[in-house]
């Protein structure tokens, strides 16, 4: 077939209605609203026959919805990073369409269930041999820690930041335990504790199967802010525009590297890529410390904002808005074997 003869659901999650653990939460979820439509847009400058879909309400109107289209000339471009207010139901999603028969693009369902699951995804890499910040999970404050400060606090099942804040670094016995009770408070989840790593912070975005296209990395400057202990990427840094931090924390794209230290971190990547079970892009973000690419977190569905690094990556590598989305959708068709 050619590729006119496909049709493309943009499908995302729009949770706006949902309550979220904190009240700024709902930045990271109007942007996943905002980006839909910057893809369905891109779809159709491309000339791709689209349609818009929201998952609001239940998996079962989605699954109602669905049956309007043809299993076989539809492929679905899944933004969803959620459902119901829930990280961890993105999955979800994913899953129902892979039982209805649907292909889409991104990682397979079981890859995101893991790269959600942050501490099931570190003993994946653990197995592969793949550097990762030391961790554990905590269920209650008072439980033994066992790790060398500083460390660093975070809902073990969330991304985009969500409950990371410039407290989450704590190098005290009562910080921490002060730290872990509010994560269980607020996100009423397990809480990962990892070692804080103080280095250069590198963002790896992929295109591809295999092989694998590595995007120019972007490193996060963080030269500005004195404290090594507050040099990372909180929730306002990311996502308001009104934070100090916002605009403290430029990118350069491409990272000054050595030849070395890029092909170091670029097989990292790509290492880490294939041994979560990443498909047709995804990014991966690399602690870079004494010559160690120490892998702190994986995107199964990275930001694919206009103002989101993965995007800069690519503008950076040659591509145009339009030819990054055209390049996932056919990376998915030529897996599927619907496209050579």
């Amino acid at each position: 077939m050619n590729v006119s003869d496909y049709h493309i659901i943009l499908l995302y999650n729009d949770d706006s209605h949902i309550k979220h653990g904190s009240e700024q939460d709902i930045l990271a979820v109007q942007c996943t609203v905002a980006t839909s439509r910057s893809l369905y847009g891109a779809l159709i400058n491309l000339g791709y026959s689209s349609t818009l879909m929201a998952v609001r309400d239940s998996l079962e109107d989605l699954a109602n919805r669905l049956d309007e289209f043809s299993r076989t000339k539809t492929l679905i471009f899944n933004n969803c990073d959620g459902f119901d207010g829930s990280n961890q139901a993105a999955s979800l999603i994913t899953r129902l369409l892979e039982e209805k028969g649907f292909c889409h693009t991104g990682a397979p369902a079981e890859a995101v269930e893991l790269c959600i699951n942050k501490p099931l995804a570190k003993e994946r890499l653990i197995h592969h041999h793949i550097p990762t910040p030391g961790f554990q999970v905590f269920l209650d404050p008072g439980e033994e820690f066992h790790l060398q400060f500083p460390v660093i606090v975070k809902p073990a099942v969330e991304d985009g930041s969500i409950g990371i804040s410039l407290k989450s670094v704590v190098s005290t016995i009562d910080k921490l335990r002060h730290q872990v009770k509010m994560v269980l408070d607020t996100y009423d989840e397990p809480v990962l504790v990892e070692e804080f790593i103080v280095g250069r912070e590198l963002a790896v975005a992929m295109l591809g199967n295999e092989p694998i296209e590595t995007l120019p990395i972007t490193e996060d400057d963080y030269s500005r802010i004195k404290d090594p202990l507050k040099r990372l990427l909180t929730y306002e840094s990311k996502w308001d525009e009104k934070s100090r931090y916002y605009d403290l924390i430029p990118t350069q794209t491409p990272a000054i590297l050595t030849s070395k230290e890029e092909l170091l971190v670029q097989e990292t990547a790509k290492n880490t890529f294939r041994a979560v079970g990443l498909r047709d892009f995804g990014r991966v973000d690399i602690r870079l410390k004494d010559s160690i690419p120490y892998v702190i977190d994986i995107n199964e569905v990275p930001d694919l904002a206009l103002d989101a690094g993965f995007w800069n990556s690519a503008r950076v590598g040659g591509y145009t808005y339009p030819q990054m989305v055209d390049k996932i959708v056919k990376n998915a068709l030529q897996r599927e074997g619907w496209l050579q």
